[in-house]
């Protein structure tokens, strides 16, 4: 199973509920093409926050956003297309961004310039 994190921004003037509701329904986008959430985080450091730049989104020019951080897991990577278009296709997310998480390797060992110069 490859591993994603997705962080998207949600319009600012939501309420509590549909901000929770809105959160529940990109969920719902990744289980059910099969994927499964390992963490959702929606509170500190992120939460609410300015935006860098202003982002005009359905006619209205905002300066702030609802960020929200993410970690999934898809079986079948071909679905996330489906999972983009999706987020294209709701009105409440102002963007997103969906990245592969990298495998974390042990780092190699370097030799000593020592051991170098007597392997010559």
């Amino acid at each position: 199973m490859r591993q994603y994190e997705m962080m998207y921004i949600l319009h600012p003037q939501l309420s509590d509920e549909d901000l929770n509701a809105t959160i529940e329904q990109v969920s719902r986008y990744v289980t059910n093409l099969g994927g499964e959430f390992s963490q959702i985080i929606k509170e500190a450091p992120w939460g609410r926050r300015r935006l860098a730049y202003t982002i005009r989104h359905n006619g209205q020019d905002l300066r702030d956003g609802f960020y929200v951080l993410t970690y999934f897991g898809l079986q079948d990577t071909r679905k996330l297309g489906e999972v983009e278009r999706a987020m294209n296709l709701n009105d409440r997310v102002m963007r997103y961004i969906v990245v592969k998480v990298e495998e974390k390797k042990p780092p190699a060992e370097k030799k000593k310039p020592e051991e170098q110069k007597v392997a010559s």
